[in-house]
C-alpha cells in the first residue's frame, strides 16, 4: 500500500535517525513513559511527535490528555479520534505513551488460510521464538473482520483509566483490507509495558482504525522481528512522581483497558 502525498502538517521521520549522519539502529524499541502510569491517570507527557520521530517510523501510543490512539506506520503519525477517523498530525503534539522502532524484518510469511487472533498469536509466536524478548509485528492484508476501540480526550482532574474505557467508542469493520502493527511484550515487563500483543489498525485507504480488540484475518503477508534493545524514557512531572506504578491486580486492570 502505499502513502498519500505529504501534506503541510505532516509528521515524518528523518532520514538520518538518531543524528547527524548516523545510521538509525533498526529494531531498537523506545518507549516514552510506562503503561502502568497511563493506567494511573498519567495523561500528559513531555515528548513530542518530532522526538518520537527520531527513535522510530513504526510503532503505537496515544496523545496528551488521552486523545485517541496513535498509530505510526512509515514514519507517518496518525491520530484515531473518537470515531475510528484517522487523520495525520502535526510534530509538535505530544505524547505520554508510545512506542516505536525502526522496523526491519527479520521473518516473513504468507498466509493464504483465515486465522483467529489466537491461531494469529500462536503463529506470531513461532516465527519470534524466544518468549522472554519483545517482538514487533506487521501484518498487512484482507480481514474478516476487526473490531477497535478509541479513547476520548480526557479533562482535568483526569479520571482513572478504568473509567475512562468504560466509555470508550467501538467500531467494527467487516471485509476490510488494511495494515495491524505492534508489538508482542514479556509476561515479565507488565506494567512497563502491555504483556502480550498490542495491535493497532490502518485501513488500506488511511482513513479508519484504532485500538484492535478482536479480529480475523483471510489472507495477506506477516512480518516480524524480534527485540533485544529497549530504550525507556521516564516523564520528570509532577503525575509521574505522584503515579501508583504498582497498583493491586495490575495484570487485571491492563487486561480490562487493553479490552483483552
Amino acid at each position: 500500500m502505499k502513502n498519500s502525498p505529504v501534506a503541510d502538517m505532516d509528521v515524518r521521520s528523518s532520514a538520518l535517525g538518531n543524528g547527524i549522519g548516523k545510521k538509525p539502529v533498526a529494531n531498537r524499541l523506545y518507549q516514552t513513559s510506562t503503561m502502568a502510569a497511563l493506567l494511573d491517570a498519567v495523561y500528559d507527557g513531555e515528548t513530542t511527535l518530532d522526538e518520537v520521530l527520531h527513535h522510530g517510523n513504526f510503532g503505537l501510543g496515544t496523545f496528551n490528555a488521552l486523545d485517541g490512539e496513535m498509530i505510526v506506520t512509515d514514519g507517518v503519525v496518525r491520530q484515531f479520534r473518537a470515531e475510528g477517523q484517522a487523520a495525520e498530525v502535526p510534530g509538535s503534539l505530544k505524547t505520554p505513551f508510545a512506542c516505536v522502532t525502526y522496523f526491519e524484518p527479520e521473518k516473513t510469511l504468507n498466509i493464504d488460510k483465515p486465522q483467529t487472533k489466537e491461531t494469529f498469536e500462536a503463529l506470531v509466536d513461532q516465527l519470534l521464538g524466544n518468549p522472554n524478548l519483545f517482538g514487533a509485528v506487521r501484518f498487512t492484508g484482507q480481514f474478516e473482520r476487526v473490531d477497535t476501540r478509541t479513547v476520548f480526550c480526557q479533562c482535568k482532574p483526569y479520571p482513572h483509566m478504568l473509567d475512562v474505557v468504560k466509555k470508550q467508542p467501538t467500531l467494527t469493520m467487516e471485509s476490510v483490507t488494511g495494515t495491524m502493527i505492534g508489538f508482542r511484550t514479556p509476561v515479565y515487563m507488565q506494567g512497563v509495558n502491555v504483556a502480550g500483543y498490542h495491535l493497532h489498525f490502518l485501513t488500506e485507504d488511511q482513513k479508519r482504525g484504532g485500538h484492535v480488540t478482536e479480529y480475523r484475518l483471510v489472507r495477506g503477508q506477516l512480518e516480524v522481528a524480534v527485540i533485544s534493545d529497549l530504550e525507556i524514557q521516564l516523564p520528570r512531572t509532577e503525575q509521574f512522581a505522584k503515579a501508583n506504578l504498582n497498583p493491586e491486580h495490575l495484570s487485571e486492570a491492563i487486561r480490562i483497558a487493553e479490552g483483552g
